[in-house]
């Protein structure tokens, strides 16, 4: 009878994994590329990690590179037409943002030492995307109460673009589990449970690891999350004590990313700027030249946005169900999810958008997931009901 409770659980965790094990490998086989330019640069950098030379980590991480857009070509009826893969050229500083980002290829390595590079690549995506929908589980069930709302949640993860991304051999999922893990410290946190506190620490560490613009956009969203929070009396310590960890993740970044000499906003917009350094000499006012990139960006993407308001109603939905029902609750999952317009600003780029904004859709997913499960309730109340 002690152990029913634990069995309970890990039964509610194996269907999650079940369920995410099956929409990851349907979302897998889209016709669509799944290694994008970046994926060479991470399939590269785990081989490194697993004891191959640079040069032979280059050939072999160019080979899967024309394979994949070859099998992409095949699957959309074209001709392939990928014999070698650009792998050489690039500017050190454009390396350096890749070296900068450890975390999902130190993550890959022994996948990949033990399963070869293109599947142990994908196991470890599979694994990430698997610990993000457990993740999403454990949140969403913090936060409304109700398990079969985090398993919904979980399922429509996958369903809603988000789980295309997470497919693909990119940072993506490992961004999305950090991200949710971050929501459940701070939710542990609301609720008083000391637990909260390492999560959220050991969460935007991965983030910073994995992709650093990721990890000093959710540090932000905390710390508003924070701020936000401890407006109400019954939250005030929790609430100050996110925004800490928020601001505290934003200066010890700042601060190692200088002792380290790493790349930073300046050249992440340089990159921009500059065609990956190569195509134009470095701006004279990065900041200003982003400035003047958004002010031309944003109109004509609003105006897309407006023309099919598929995002914007479903974003909407989520504040609207999630304020309503889980009140102060609602401020992390509303906050992790605008980091994708965040991102969107620091990189205002048409063919990126959808990438970046994929964080919108947590709290699409926790909305859809709460609401689910309310309706499956009340269907199963009026069964009972006519019985």
């Amino acid at each position: 009878m002690l152990r029913r409770p634990g069995l309970t659980e890990t039964a509610w965790l194996l269907l999650v994994v079940v369920i995410g094990t099956l929409l990851f490998l349907a979302r897998y086989e889209d016709p669509r590329r799944i290694a994008a330019g970046d994926s060479f640069w991470y399939m590269r950098q785990t081989l490194i990690f697993t004891g191959v030379d640079p040069e032979t980590a280059r050939l072999e991480a160019a080979q899967q590179m024309c394979r994949d857009t070859n099998r992409s070509m095949r699957a959309s009826k074209a001709s392939p037409r990928c014999e070698r893969y650009t792998s050489t050229g690039f500017a050190p500083r454009y390396v350096a943002i890749f070296d900068s980002r450890p975390g999902y290829p130190l993550f890959a390595a022994p996948f990949v030492a033990t399963l070869g590079l293109w599947t142990g690549m994908m196991a470890a995506t599979l694994v990430l995307a698997l610990i993000a929908a457990v993740l999403a589980y454990l949140a969403v069930w913090l936060a409304s109460g109700l398990r079969l709302a985090g398993v919904f949640a979980a399922a429509i993860l996958f369903v809603l673009p988000s789980g295309f991304a997470m497919t693909r051999m990119l940072t993506e999922s490992g961004v999305l589990a950090g991200y949710l893990a971050v929501v459940l410290g701070a939710t542990l946190l609301l609720r008083g449970r000391r637990l909260g506190l390492p999560i959220v620490l050991v969460a935007l560490t991965w983030l910073f690891l994995v992709r650093s613009a990721s990890g000093m956009a959710m540090a932000l969203t905390l710390l508003a999350a924070g701020v936000l929070a401890s407006f109400g009396r019954e939250h005030r310590r929790p609430g100050l004590t996110m925004g800490a960890v928020g601001a505290l993740g934003v200066m010890a970044w700042q601060a190692l990313s200088t002792v380290l000499r790493l790349p930073g906003l300046n050249d992440t917009i340089q990159d921009y700027a500059t065609g990956h350094f190569k195509l134009h000499a470095d701006v004279a006012d990065p900041i200003g030249w982003l400035v003047a990139r958004n002010l031309d960006f944003w109109p004509q993407r609003l105006a897309a946005e407006v023309a099919v308001p598929t995002t914007i109603a479903a974003f909407g939905f989520a504040v609207a169900v999630l304020l309503s029902r889980m009140r102060v609750a609602a401020i992390p999952w509303i906050c992790a999810g605008l980091t994708g317009v965040l991102m969107v600003v620091a990189h205002p780029m048409d063919s990126q958008y959808d990438r970046l904004m994929v964080p919108l859709w947590l709290p699409v997913a926790c909305a859809l997931g709460y609401a689910a499960a309310l309706a499956s309730r009340q269907v199963e109340r009026l069964d009972i009901n006519r019985a």
